[in-house]
């Protein structure tokens, strides 16, 4: 479960893919280059075009979610609004570990690879996943800026693909 080479591979990459375009833009160039952020879900320090982190004191309400070991979460669908800030209360109530991972389709995707890549090594807390013990509680806070489609998913191996994930829609 703790395979300290691959944590450091983990982080040494995800140095190198943060500090990358600085080196690129201090090696001169085109003054004009675009500065703003990218984004980079996977990494956990970038920006996500579907939100950000959000102020748990501030939010407009919060979500009890639980996850089960029959790869299911209740609720499996939740509706919000784009502008609100939300905190997803999730409780393991089972016997494995669980995750709580929030995205698009695509930031899912590339989790799950992540996931697979690692293998039994715990992912460990991001800005829009926490990883949960049998019978733990946390919580995640998220501030919508952008209508439309989303997924809660658990990468756990087999459990995203035995249907542990939920819809989430950003109403405008």
């Amino acid at each position: 479960m703790n395979d300290p080479q691959a944590r450091l591979r983990r982080i040494a990459l995800a140095a190198v893919l943060l500090l990358a375009p600085a080196g690129v833009a201090a090696c001169g160039g085109d003054d004009s280059a675009d500065t703003t952020a990218t984004t980079m879900p996977d990494m956990g320090g970038g920006e996500f075009d579907f939100g950000a982190p959000g102020d748990a004191a501030a939010a407009d309400r919060v979500i009890e979610v639980t996850a089960a070991d029959d790869f299911s979460f209740t609720p499996n669908t939740v509706e919000v609004a784009a502008g609100e800030t939300v905190t997803f209360r999730v409780t393991n109530r089972g016997a494995i570990v669980h995750e709580f991972v929030l995205g698009t389709e695509a930031v899912q995707d590339e989790h799950e690879e992540e996931m697979e890549e690692m293998g039994d090594m715990a992912m460990g807390d991001e800005p829009n996943a926490i990883d949960l013990e049998p019978g733990e509680t946390k919580e995640l806070t998220w501030s919508f800026t952008a209508s439309g489609s989303l997924l809660y998913g658990c990468h756990e191996p087999g459990h995203y693909d035995a249907g542990m994930h939920g819809d989430l829609t950003v109403s405008g």
